[in-house]
């Protein structure tokens, strides 16, 4: 998080004002001596709120619209992200068991297919060594929308950039896919099977297990 706050300082105190184009991951990398990685988190965290906005081909831009408000904001993640992310574990917990009930209910073969989908891109680049955390993303991101529930839907979208950053965490170490690949065609399995209250069991086990290591990782940082 003290690239968050570097950022911030730097808009805080005009070096970088609204508008302004942010130097590039590689460049923010070699500034602060780390790798690309924690840059490209940090960088979710300010999208996440609003600080600054990604355009695809152009660059990271300061946001110019409430930058104040937001920054005030900012305060909270960085005083405690260990809280912020329990809350976010918490609030998942409880949207995706609830999909996944749904979608035991309402899922059809085309989105059964699409779940599958995922987890299949999953084993695949995993197999070639890649990272899987996106092909993660898109996993949960297809049992929601099997739910065929608008609202919860909606509010997956509006949360995508840090359930990206929060799952990037929890997947950090290669070692964790296995055991996600078992958890996630788990899942599928009891969708399939009908059983509403099995799938959203497994679901809420599952992230309290991903719950877990990223604390664990965040406790390790610091």
């Amino acid at each position: 998080m003290q690239i968050v706050e570097r950022i911030r300082q730097w808009i805080l105190t005009g070096a970088l004002k609204d508008g302004d184009l942010l130097p590039s991951e590689r460049d923010l990398a070699q500034m602060f001596d780390v790798s690309r990685v924690p840059v490209r988190e940090a960088l979710k965290v300010l999208e996440f709120l609003g600080a600054v906005k990604h355009i695809r081909g152009k660059g990271v831009y300061v946001k110019k619209i409430g930058i104040n408000h937001v920054l005030s904001n900012i305060d909270f993640l960085m005083t405690n992200p260990t809280h912020l992310l329990t809350d976010l574990y918490e609030a998942r917990q409880g949207l995706e068991a609830e999909a996944a009930l749904l979608a035991s209910e309402r899922a059809t073969d085309q989105d059964l297919l699409q779940i599958e989908s995922e987890i299949m891109e999953m084993e695949k680049i995993i197999a070639l060594g890649g990272n899987a955390s996106e092909a993660s993303v898109q996993f949960h991101t297809a049992v929601i929308a099997a739910s065929h529930n608008a609202l919860l839907i909606r509010i997956n979208e509006m949360f995508i950039d840090l359930l990206r950053f929060s799952r990037s965490r929890s997947l950090q170490k290669q070692s964790r896919y296995k055991d996600v690949l078992s958890d996630h065609r788990f899942i599928l399995e009891k969708i399939r099977q009908h059983d509403g209250e099995g799938a959203a069991r497994a679901l809420r086990e599952h992230l309290e297990t991903a719950k877990k290591v990223v604390l664990a990782v965040g406790s390790n940082e610091s």
